[in-house]
C-alpha cells in the first residue's frame, strides 16, 4: 500500500506522459491506480455541490455550526457626550425667585498684581473695573465649571469681586452682570494669552459675561477670615470659595451673600456709594430692601458680632 501511495504521487507529477502512453498499462492496473489515488485525495465537498439543494454532508467534515439566532441584538449607539456648545444652549430661564430677588449670587476672581502670560500683563483689579466706561468682558476663563457658572448668570445679577493671588487675597467689592454669556473672543485670537485652538467660532468652547462696577468695600474681607467662618456648622461652611478655592468663578448662596455683606457693613465706614442705576432698577432695589430690611438688619448684626468676636480672638494671640 505504501508503494502504491508513492507511485501515485509520482504519477500525479508526470500525468501528461502517462496520458500520452496509456497503452503501456493494462486496464486492471489503471483501475488499481485510480482507486489508490482516490483515497488520499478525499476532501470536503465544494460549495458548488449544494447549489441545487444537495444537503448531503461529507463524513470527514467537522459538524456544522448551529445557525445564528435570527433575533440578533441591536447594536447600542455610542453614548453622545454633551459638547461645550450644547451646554451653552440650555441656560436656566431666570435667576429670580417668586419675590423677584436674586436666587444665586456669584464670586469673580481676578489678579490685581502684575503677572505676564505670553508677554501680556493679565492683572485686573476692582479699580480697573471702576475705570471702565463700558461693560467689561470677563474673558480668559478656561475652567468648565467656572464657564458653566457664567452661562447660568442673568442680566442684573450681583457678584463679589475677589482679589486673587494677592497679599492678602479676599473679597474687595461688588460688581453687576450687564451682559449675559456670549462667546469669549479671546479664545479665537492666537496672540491672546488665553487663546485656545480647539475653540471654533462656529462651535465655541468658552464663554464670558459683561460686568460693571458697583461698589468697593472700605476694608478687604480676606480669605483667612472667610475660611474661619467656613468651619463645620458656621455660616460659610458650604461656600464654593471655601470648598473649591481654586475655582475662578463660583456660586454664592443667598444666605452666604447676606452674611458676607453683613461683614462688609459691620463697621459702617464704607465711604463708597453704589453706582447710579436707572430709576426703575432703583425702585426695584428699594422695594427689595424694604421687604428684606429686617432680615438684612439681623444678618448684619450677627455678622458684626461674629467679626468683633474674631477680632477679639486675634488680639489675644
Amino acid at each position: 500500500m505504501a508503494g502504491n501511495r508513492k507511485s501515485t504521487r509520482q504519477s500525479a507529477s508526470t500525468a501528461p506522459k502517462y496520458a500520452e502512453s496509456g497503452s503501456d498499462f493494462s486496464e486492471g492496473e489503471t483501475k488499481s491506480r485510480k482507486r489508490s489515488a482516490a483515497k488520499p485525495t478525499r476532501r470536503k465537498r465544494p460549495r458548488e455541490a449544494n447549489d441545487e439543494g444537495d444537503d448531503v454532508k461529507d463524513e470527514d467534515s467537522p459538524p456544522a455550526k448551529k445557525p445564528a439566532k435570527a433575533k440578533a441584538r441591536a447594536a447600542k449607539p455610542p453614548a453622545s457626550k454633551p459638547s461645550s456648545a450644547s451646554t451653552a444652549l440650555a441656560p436656566p430661564p431666570t435667576n429670580r425667585d417668586a419675590d423677584g430677588s436674586q436666587s444665586v449670587y456669584w464670586l469673580f476672581k481676578a489678579e490685581p498684581l502684575p503677572r505676564f502670560e505670553n508677554g501680556v500683563n493679565v492683572a485686573f483689579s476692582i479699580d480697573d473695573l471702576r475705570a471702565c466706561t463700558k461693560p467689561e468682558p470677563w474673558s480668559g476663563v478656561r475652567n468648565p465649571q467656572a464657564r458653566n457658572n457664567m452661562q447660568a448668570m442673568r442680566k442684573g445679577d450681583l457678584g463679589f469681586f475677589y482679589h486673587s493671588n494677592a497679599k492678602p487675597s479676599g473679597v474687595v467689592g461688588v460688581l453687576r452682570v450687564v451682559e449675559e454669556a456670549k462667546a469669549d473672543e479671546t479664545a479665537f485670537d492666537p496672540k491672546d494669552p488665553y487663546y485656545d485652538a480647539k475653540s471654533e467660532r462656529e462651535k465655541p468652547k468658552w464663554y464670558c459675561v459683561g460686568v460693571e462696577f458697583v461698589r468697593k468695600f472700605d476694608e478687604m474681607l480676606d480669605l483667612k477670615m472667610l475660611k474661619g467662618f467656613g468651619e463645620k456648622g458656621a455660616p460659610l461652611e458650604g461656600m464654593q470659595l471655601v470648598t473649591s478655592s481654586r475655582l475662578s468663578v463660583s456660586r454664592v448662596s443667598k444666605e452666604e451673600w447676606g452674611f458676607i455683606m453683613g461683614l462688609a457693613d459691620a463697621d459702617k465706614v464704607d465711604g463708597e456709594e453704589e453706582k447710579d442705576a436707572p430709576s426703575d432698577e432703583k425702585d426695584k432695589t428699594e422695594a427689595a430692601r424694604e421687604s428684606d430690611g429686617q432680615k438684612r438688619a439681623d444678618t448684619t448684626k450677627d455678622a458684626s458680632e461674629a467679626k468683633k468676636g474674631r477680632k477679639g480672638k486675634k488680639s489675644k494671640k
